[in-house]
């Protein structure tokens, strides 16, 4: 069976805009891989500022305990230096009594400083993993920038490549079965023109009438599917 012209002339003009479909898609996602890479840096930049950060807080916190600890080993030389001139059992009594509470106070804060000094240590691993973790983003992000960009322009050579063989594969179809056709395939895309299997639209997958069979047998028009609008054709 002679396939009538027109429709020849449809289905290579769709071939090609199905090539056009896939590399426009590749076009689009090929900027979201970048971005990707890009905000998997931005990420762990900011993980490692927001560690940073935390070790100020912390430290700052530990530097602040130590100033206390400082002025409570003042305090307990200061009462040690009273003991020389304390002139009474009561008076005596009351400076040891400062002295203990001091050394308690002391005792307890070393402690504490301890616990923080830890914690400043386990934040200082957390920010070596920060790092790290940013350094390999930014390793990926370099390994894969140059290749993407390149596959970019290689796109773009083909798309302008594309473009211009449509032009002349266009000018093969009648304006208005080529305005129609265009309509579908702006809705359809690569599904703008289809088969027909075992009497059914490969589009919708609806059985077509005998009419509809009869026509396509006879193949001197462009048929479209009743139920989806779709350009058929026998398989």
């Amino acid at each position: 069976m002679k396939e009538n012209s027109n429709l020849q002339n449809l289905r290579t003009l769709h071939g090609l805009d199905c090539k056009l479909i896939a590399l426009r898609k590749k076009h689009g996602e090929l900027p979201s891989a970048l971005q990707r890479l890009e905000q998997a840096v931005q990420e762990k930049d900011k993980a490692l500022h927001e560690a940073e950060g935390h070790l100020k807080a912390l430290r700052s916190h530990y530097d602040q305990k130590e100033l206390s600890l400082k002025s409570f080993e003042a305090d307990v030389q200061k009462f040690r230096s009273q003991l020389n001139q304390v002139k009474t059992n009561k008076e005596y009594s009351a400076v040891i009594s400062e002295i203990t509470t001091k050394q308690a106070d002391i005792s307890k804060l070393e402690d504490e400083m301890l616990l923080e000094m830890d914690v400043v240590e386990r934040q200082q691993h957390v920010i070596q993993e920060c790092k790290a973790a940013k350094k390999a983003a930014e390793d990926e992000l370099n390994a894969h920038k140059d290749e993407i960009r390149g596959q970019q322009q290689e796109v773009d050579r083909q798309l302008a490549a594309l473009a211009e063989q449509r032009k002349q594969l266009a000018a093969n179809v009648p304006d208005s079965l080529l305005h129609q056709y265009e309509r579908i395939l702006a809705k359809r895309g690569p599904t703008a023109i289809v088969p027909v299997v075992d009497l059914s639209c490969q589009g919708c997958f609806m059985k077509i009438t005998p009419e509809v069979q009869a026509q396509l047998l006879k193949n001197d028009q462009v048929i479209y599917c009743k139920t989806c609008s779709r350009i058929m054709y026998m398989q």
